[in-house]
């Protein structure tokens, strides 16, 4: 691993119900070996016989805030449409549209 990289390992991997497939967990857990946050899909089962999985709800539910997050942020087409080619410039321009969403909730 070189200075640049992030390290993931042992780091929560949120998904919904949909990723609830033994080959996707498997390569998750063994492959990344990452820890599969993913709620059991309670649809199409066959199985009566229920196996326990791990599943943090505390951290699951923080899933939807960013996403909620990203979705505010998408309403800048700036943000959306990658104008910038420069990292700083994206950057600077993702911090003008969070300082324009958190300004907008707290005085809307």
């Amino acid at each position: 691993m070189t200075e640049n990289e992030i390290n993931y390992q042992n780091s929560h991997l949120n998904a919904d119900m949909a990723f609830d497939v033994k080959e996707f967990i498997k390569i998750v857990e063994e492959k990344h070996k990452m820890i599969a946050n993913i709620p059991k899909n309670t649809r199409n089962t066959k199985q009566i016989k229920q196996e326990h999985r791990y599943l943090s709800e505390y951290i699951y539910s923080f899933r939807f805030k960013i996403e909620g997050i990203f979705a505010w942020l998408d309403t800048y087409k700036r943000i959306l449409i990658r104008f910038e080619y420069l990292a700083n410039n994206f950057k600077s321009w993702l911090n003008i549209a969070a300082t324009m969403v958190n300004l907008r909730h707290k005085f809307n």
